[in-house]
């Protein structure tokens, strides 16, 4: 795909990267902005990352059950963008995350380009997870894991399944096209501060 993204298109998805940072950093409630980027993931910056994000939260004063759920949900998130987001024609992914501590959760927000023949399937697919409920989603998570349905990328919609499941449905995304070659997948994910 030779297909690069600039000018306009490329200010808009960062305008909303920007956008979402001032909204955490602005929010009426106690927040801490843990990590925002905006760029490309690899996977020396996935594990650097997560890294980065488990001394946060301890050092935040939470427990480490809530670290734990926190990176355990990071580590899907970013998965779900290194192995499924596109790329443009120079190989830029274009994608986002922000972490952050608002009063009692951690809200996750990540934004990677997506193919455009994928949006409109996705945004059925996630529509249909999110209606579902927990007991539904783990028999899915199964189904998919016994059944072997993969697809070349290296899964069968078990990430999406995953994420939904841990978030317990506690998520909100949009999916919208950006031209004929692209789309963008905006997904926002709390996390509850844990008691134990």
């Amino acid at each position: 795909m030779t297909t690069v993204l600039e000018g306009h298109k490329l200010e808009s998805l960062k305008s909303i990267y920007h956008d979402l940072v001032s909204r955490v950093v602005s929010s009426p409630e106690k927040s801490t902005l843990l990590f925002s980027h905006f760029g490309d993931f690899d996977a020396a910056k996935v594990e650097n990352t997560i890294k980065l994000i488990e001394s946060g939260v301890l050092e935040n004063g939470d427990k480490r059950a809530t670290m734990k759920r926190v990176c355990g949900m990071l580590i899907e998130l970013l998965q779900n963008i290194s192995n499924h987001g596109a790329r443009d024609g120079q190989g830029h992914m274009h994608a986002y995350l922000i972490v952050a501590k608002i009063g009692r959760e951690y809200q996750l927000f990540t934004g990677n380009l997506v193919l455009a023949e994928t949006v409109v399937p996705m945004r059925e697919r996630i529509s249909e997870l999110v209606k579902m409920d927990l007991t539904a989603l783990r028999k899915l998570y199964i189904d998919i894991l016994c059944n072997d349905v993969f697809s070349s990328r290296g899964g069968a919609g078990l990430g999406l399944v995953t994420i939904v499941k841990r978030a317990e449905n506690k998520i909100d995304f949009e999916i919208d096209q950006i031209d004929k070659h692209f789309g963008y997948f905006r997904l926002e994910v709390t996390v509850p501060v844990s008691s134990i």
